[in-house]
């Protein structure tokens, strides 16, 4: 709707008593035009009514959109928090995981240490006892002729 100086269209209609126009010879014709411009100034004041009660209508339904949409937003943004306290429950996880694979490789380590010492002992001690069994296989095979011999004579 226009905007109207609400002072012209009422002075138009409704002439104030200081006025100039009151004295014109119009003013013998003064109720009938005092009537005719209290209907219209009823009129405007209806049109204005009608004008403020429409744009209350739409600051209403404005007012009810931007309710809603900061309803979405905040349930937007309380699934989306919810997400990130899930997937920071996951990080939490995988990490607590993480160390104990961590503990586990490390305790792993040290066993596999631990198997690799005794392996490399007992390879050793294999090895001693085969020279030691080499050098008795010789013995045997040095002195069994030799008395093999003193027997048969």
């Amino acid at each position: 709707m226009d905007s109207l100086d609400l002072e012209l269209v009422t002075d138009e209609i409704i002439p104030r008593s200081g006025d100039s126009t009151t004295s014109s010879p119009e003013s013998t014709h003064l109720p009938a035009q005092v009537g005719d411009g209290a209907t219209a100034a009823l009129g405007l004041v209806s049109e204005a009514a009608a004008a403020i009660r429409e744009l209350e209508r739409e600051s209403a339904q404005a007012i009810t959109r931007a309710r809603n949409a900061v309803k979405e937003e905040l349930e937007r943004a309380e699934r989306a928090e919810e997400m990130l306290r899930l997937a920071e429950a996951q990080v939490e996880q995988m990490m607590a995981a993480a160390e104990q694979s961590d503990k586990d490789l490390e305790i792993l380590r040290s066993e596999l240490a631990t198997k690799t010492a005794e392996l490399a002992a007992s390879t050793r001690r294999a090895d001693d006892a085969e020279v030691a069994m080499q050098k008795i296989v010789d013995a045997i095979r040095t002195q069994l002729p030799v008395k093999l011999s003193i027997a048969a004579e």
